[in-house]
């Protein structure tokens, strides 16, 4: 009764006091010459799930980010062409309007600027920008949705860019139960869940950098996860995930190292840091219960997915 005591008390200050913890609401901003319109929508989802923006014709953006695994893919590293596995996890898509850098090492500075880069990967999609394009062109069905979504300009990659960032940022989760109950609503968490909550922002110190409405500070960070042969050095920074939709992954971390929530517990605990590389995160000392609760917690942040009205 007195550790719930505790975490009711907590509650109030989250609420009140300047909390790590906020709510995300809204709808995610655009760039001034990106508005976003209906028909713009319609075609970047088209074109989303477009096969011919690969060189084998044979894979969309849709192929990796698939809407029934919350616009992932399910693994634990994505999977590209000639049945290569990667060396990075695919990131899921909700929410991904908000982010201000994109791609694990924040290399793209717009969901815009990001369309590029898959495209042109080599074991990714594979096709260059000017190709795309007049694959396109072309197209009867293609001309018509590009006359409605952007009057008077002629196909070039900078709306076919447009066009996808726009779809991109249709997708929201939010509503958690976290979210509720930081809106006044005592009932969506459990006792567990509330402990958990305490540890976040406390004890567990996770909410150093996983704060704010995304649960994610966007800043980054090297924490010591080895790395897999092929990707950047080890001891490179990444930036730090939304938690949010986490009990939802699949695995974890920019290389997919671990599986479970049980395992990066194991990992920030001590077990699997690399002892040559110093990373940020000190290990942290849990009992049992205490990890339940925590993960508990990290359920509790699972939202209610949305694709937002554009006007």
């Amino acid at each position: 009764m007195k550790r719930l005591l505790v975490s009711i008390a907590l509650a109030g200050a989250l609420l009140y006091a300047g909390s790590p913890l906020e709510i995300l609401t809204g709808r995610p901003p655009y760039p001034p010459g990106n508005p976003p319109t209906p028909a713009k929508v319609e075609l970047g989802r088209k074109l989303f799930f477009e096969n011919r923006l690969s060189g084998p014709r044979n894979r969309s953006c849709g192929t990796c980010h698939r809407p029934e695994l919350m616009y992932s893919d399910g693994l634990s590293r994505a999977w590209g062409l000639q049945e290569t596995e990667l060396t990075r996890k695919t990131p899921n898509l909700y929410n991904v309007g908000w982010h201000r850098r994109l791609f694990h090492d924040g290399r793209a500075g717009s969901l815009e600027e990001q369309v590029a880069f898959p495209l042109r990967a080599e074991h990714e999609m594979d096709l260059p920008t000017d190709q795309a394009v007049e694959r396109l062109r072309d197209d009867p069905a293609y001309q018509k949705l590009f006359a409605a979504a952007f009057p008077g300009q002629p196909l070039a990659w900078d709306l076919i860019s447009e066009a996808i960032a726009s779809f991109e940022r249709t997708l929201v989760s939010y509503d958690s139960d976290l979210d509720r109950y930081l809106s006044g609503d005592n009932s969506t968490l459990s006792e567990a869940a509330r402990r958990g909550m305490a540890l976040f922002t406390g004890k567990a110190r996770c909410a150093n950098c996983h704060n704010g409405p995304l649960l994610s500070d966007q800043k980054m960070h090297y924490i010591g996860v080895p790395e897999m042969m092929g990707d950047r050095p080890q001891g490179a920074p990444y930036q730090t995930p939304s938690l949010r939709d986490a009990a939802l992954r699949g695995s974890y971390m920019h290389n997919g190292r671990f599986r479970t929530l049980d395992a990066v517990l194991d990992f920030y605990q001590g077990a699997g840091m690399d002892p040559n590389v110093k990373g940020e995160a000190a290990p942290i000392s849990l009992t049992p219960p205490e990890r339940s609760e925590l993960i508990a917690f990290l359920r509790s942040l699972t939202g209610r997915t949305y694709s937002v009205d554009v006007p």
